[in-house]
């Protein structure tokens, strides 16, 4: 019967925040003034258009003119089969004739006009759902061409209001359902050890984890295409959109390892990067044997100096300031591949140099860039491996997962199972199967965000970190604003003094701004929750709720990477280098979109579910602080409150 007074709890709750979204996107349509002719000139350079951003009202007629004020460019809107370019013509000339090409016929002769009239709408049931479209440009114009683009926003816009309504509705019907609720809400909430045991459904699963050559075999296949991505990046063409150096990492990759592999599988990638590959062996001696030994606090033979790790840079935070100096770079990292390219030879370098000073994968646990992404955001994750019985792990005094023995290694990252509590810091390496001799590993499928806690204040900062470069890598690279973009062009401009003004702000806004904004949010909720802790302790508490919220918000970032620029990746494959190669017969492949109108969309359901899961283990956080329902709201509220700011700020962002 309860099971049941759930399930339509549920189904009420789902018709509720239906309506939230569908009611204010229904009204907004009633807004629709009469269509009216606009005239708009579009001045390409650059990198950008001016203006930025076009707004009108459904049905308006755009009497588009085009002009450059240096190289050739173009007008490119796949949603309108627009495709305009522009050449350099006489200094006065402000209305010069332009080539109208159609996105779904490009080998078709162009039309020669000096104006462009476009009806702003979109045919059939796609006019009252499409309101914004990105116009790009399709000519290489310098190394930051991928960032030319602009918005043509249609009103009205039913996406920003249908995302403000969710964004609104969600801590309304949650506030009435656990002040509803007899037991104060909270709900049955899953533990690791409820999760699906995967293991016990897939049995060659726990053989293929038992067998010594999978993670190197693993390792050996990414190393191939690691060495492709470096030779691409280094002697390829410095062309960012058709090195398939910089389309496989920055477009590929971390596509696959934000949306996917992250949110997923944690720190799956561990198990299979090639960067620690080649001193592991070095270190170790072997590919898939194993030595039994003394040295470095465990019972197998190292090779190497063996140093102990200094205790000064054993910081938890450590790797995500290397992600944000790195990223504080990104641009000049993605267009220009000979800085990518370096890049991965330093870091395979300094891995495979520090697996022969310190013991274990000292590179990986204390400094790599990578872990600070998915040590944080594999909280969320729903794989995770843990004890299959913990009275088993909590009788061992062996310990051979954390020390190794004849069957196995030392675990790379210096941990023991059964202290093992969150996805932080465990690489998958799958070491333990191997070496356990109770065979009481397991891997558990659990509901996504599902831990709830921060261990110390380093990782609560590189969860506000990360959601800060999140934050300023959608402005930077998918924001229409031109002026922004020359803050960070510090390749053909040299924009050194406007640089130094961007990083600033940025580290500053990581070091300063948001954990401000943390620790006024959880003083507020010390005061109205009447709790115990600290403003401290408290801000680390709700430094949590960051991690789903934050995981979503990269994941809006990287959808567009590969949405956008697949062709370029099916250009770059059969072209590698950019040296007029045509291997698969797709290097001059048309561009075109994967269904670019729903990518916002999409960005902004990202947003929503984002905040769903964050007020969910917010309130959970509060339940565990406050015990008392009322206090828990209260407790709440401040932090909710900032939460909804940001997701209200990125729905704009994203949809119009």
């Amino acid at each position: 019967m309860k099971g049941r007074r759930a399930i339509g709890r549920r189904f009420w709750q789902g018709v509720a925040l239906a309506a939230c979204a569908v009611v204010p996107a229904l009204a907004c349509q009633f807004y629709q003034p009469r269509p009216r002719h606009r005239y708009i000139h579009i001045q390409s350079f650059r990198y950008g258009k001016e203006p930025a951003v076009i707004r009108c009202n459904r049905g308006d007629w755009l009497h588009l003119t085009f002009s450059t004020r240096d190289t050739a460019h173009s007008f490119f809107l796949e949603e309108f089969d627009l495709d305009v370019k522009i050449q350099p013509h006489a200094p006065g000339d402000r209305n010069p004739v332009v080539a109208v090409y159609r996105t779904s016929e490009p080998t078709a002769a162009p039309r020669l006009v000096r104006q462009v009239v476009l009806r702003a709408e979109h045919p059939g049931w796609r006019r009252f759902v499409v309101s914004k479209s990105h116009y790009r440009c399709h000519i290489w114009c310098g190394p930051m061409h991928a960032f030319e683009h602009g918005s043509l926003i249609i009103r009205p816009n039913t996406l920003l209001w249908a995302g403000w309504g969710l964004v609104a509705g969600l801590p309304v019907i949650g506030l009435v359902s656990v002040l509803s609720n007899r037991e104060g809400g909270g709900g049955h909430v899953a533990t690791d050890e409820s999760g699906w045991d995967v293991l016990g459904a897939w049995g060659w699963l726990k053989r293929l984890l038992r067998w010594r050559g999978l993670q190197y075999t693993a390792i050996a296949a990414t190393s191939v295409v690691f060495y492709i991505v470096v030779l691409a990046a280094l002697f390829g063409t410095q062309m960012a959109g058709r090195n398939l150096g910089v389309m496989l990492t920055w477009v590929v990759w971390m596509f696959l390892l934000v949306a996917v592999l992250t949110p997923l599988g944690g720190r799956i990638w561990c198990l299979v990067c090639p960067l620690p590959g080649l001193g592991e062996i070095c270190q170790r001696g072997a590919i898939t044997g194993v030595r039994l030994g003394r040295g470095a606090g465990v019972r197998n033979r190292l090779f190497g100096l063996n140093w102990r790790w200094p205790r000064w840079l054993d910081r938890d935070w450590l790797p995500a300031a290397i992600l944000l100096g790195m990223g504080t770079f990104s641009t000049a990292l993605v267009a220009r591949p000979l800085v990518s390219g370096w890049l991965f030879v330093g870091l395979f370098l300094m891995a495979t140099v520090l697996a022969v000073v310190f013991p274990l994968r000292a590179f990986c646990a204390h400094l790599c860039p990578v872990k600070a992404f998915v040590g944080i955001y594999g909280k969320a994750a729903k794989l995770a491996l843990r004890p299959a019985d913990p009275a088993v792990c909590a009788s061992c005094r062996v310990r051979s997962c954390q020390w190794g023995s004849g069957r196995g290694w030392a675990c790379p990252y210096g941990l023991c199972v059964a202290e093992i509590r969150d996805n932080t810091e465990c690489g998958l390496c799958a070491e333990c199967f191997k070496t356990c001799p109770y065979d009481n590993v397991a891997l558990r499928w659990r509901p996504f965000a599902h831990e709830t806690t921060m261990r110390t204040a380093g990782e609560a900062w590189s969860a506000m970190a990360l959601l800060v470069m999140a934050t300023v890598y959608c402005l930077v690279h998918l924001g229409p604003w031109p002026r922004l973009r020359d803050y960070v062009n510090i390749l053909d401009k040299a924009n050194w003094d406007l640089f130094a003004v961007y990083a600033a702000v940025v580290w500053l806004a990581a070091l300063v701004g948001l954990p401000a904004l943390m620790w006024g949010a959880a003083w507020l909720s010390r005061r109205w929750g009447r709790l115990e802790e600290s403003s401290g302790q408290l801000t680390r508490h709700w430094s949590a709720p960051l991690v789903p919220l934050g995981l979503m918000l990269w994941i809006a970032f990287v959808v567009p990477m590969v949405l956008v620029n697949w062709t370029f990746v099916l250009q770059s494959f059969s072209d590698p280098l950019g040296w007029g190669w045509d291997f698969l017969g797709t290097a001059n492949a048309p561009w075109h979109q994967i269904w670019p109108a729903a990518i916002p969309w999409i960005q902004v359901a990202c947003v929503v579910v984002g905040l769903y899961y964050a007020l969910s283990n917010g309130w959970r956080i509060a339940r565990r602080l406050a015990g008392d329902a009322r206090r828990a709201v209260a407790a709440l509220a401040p932090v909710a409150g900032l939460l909804l700011l940001m997701a209200a700020g990125w729905v704009w962002f994203f949809a119009d």
